[in-house]
């Protein structure tokens, strides 16, 4: 009786290279006449070959879509700062926007959007400063303008406050590029109870008083406000804050084009510690 000769253990290259040959349209039986393997052995193989090849699929996909997530999850972050660039002011907060903050500059280490950041924040805090100054100005003068003193001794008191809210909200126009924005002549006369009236300009109330009193009252006001509206565009304070906010504009536009790296391109480059891979 001839002695069993025992074949070495067949490869994992040799397995795929049965399962192609396989689905190529040969046949089990061929195959192992060809390389002179039983039968059961291959038809083994090629099924082991087809398991491990389905395994290598599944996590493929499992990873392909983990990546997926994680861009998406850079550009959602990447669409919310471009969202308060352009003032929006429903942005949901999430707890992992530091996290994800992290995440996109460990990918983009080297891109301007953080030193325009900073100087955004820094220019920012600035222009707050300087409108809190402009707002001072601007309730000094309407106080100090003598043609509101019989109002306010006749009780008006609602004139000043009210005079001040629609320079500032005209201000905070102008500065933003809404130049021909004013309300001296959007007078409105609204009825508060019998003989009286709270005359408004645009959005801001002058204070109840009697309808008698409102005309002569709502010229004066239109007059200061027409004044004041003049030279407010002059003052070093307005100045200085518009001249901030255009800064910001141009920073802003520079930002929101390096943040159309991630938004747009939706593949962000590089890695970070967050990386499924």
């Amino acid at each position: 009786m001839a002695k069993r000769i025992k074949k070495p253990p067949v490869k994992l290259e040799q397995r795929r290279e049965w399962l192609r040959r396989s689905e190529m349209g040969e046949s089990v039986p061929k195959i192992a006449d060809s390389d002179d393997f039983d039968v059961r052995t291959v038809r083994k193989h090629i099924e082991l070959a087809k398991q491990e090849r389905e395994v290598k699929e599944a996590r493929a996909a499992v990873l392909r879509n983990a990546l997926e997530r994680h861009y998406d999850d850079l550009r959602k972050f990447a669409e919310t700062l471009n969202s308060a660039i352009l003032g929006a002011s429903n942005i949901p907060s999430s707890p992992d926007d530091d996290l994800m903050e992290a995440a996109l500059r460990q990918h983009l280490p080297r891109s301007p959007i953080w030193g325009y950041m900073s100087k955004r924040q820094n220019l920012q805090q600035r222009a707050d400063e300087e409108q809190q100054k402009l707002e001072i100005v601007i309730n000094e003068s309407v106080k100090a303008d003598r043609r509101l003193t019989p109002l306010i001794n006749d009780g008006l008191h609602g004139i000043v406050p009210g005079i001040v809210a629609v320079l500032v909200a005209e201000a905070k126009q102008w500065t933003h590029g809404n130049t021909g924005y004013s309300l001296k002549d959007s007078l409105v006369m609204e009825s508060a109870g019998e003989g009286l009236v709270n005359p408004r300009f645009g959005f801001s109330h002058m204070g109840i008083m009697k309808v008698k009193h409102s005309e002569r009252c709502a010229k004066i006001v239109h007059d200061v406000l027409e004044d004041l509206e003049s030279r407010l565009r002059d003052w070093e304070d307005y100045r200085n804050l518009e001249k901030t906010i255009a800064e910001i504009g141009r920073l802003d536009r520079k930002l929101r084009e390096e943040l159309a790296i991630a938004r747009l391109r939706r593949i962000v480059p590089g890695r970070c510690k967050y990386c499924p891979l």
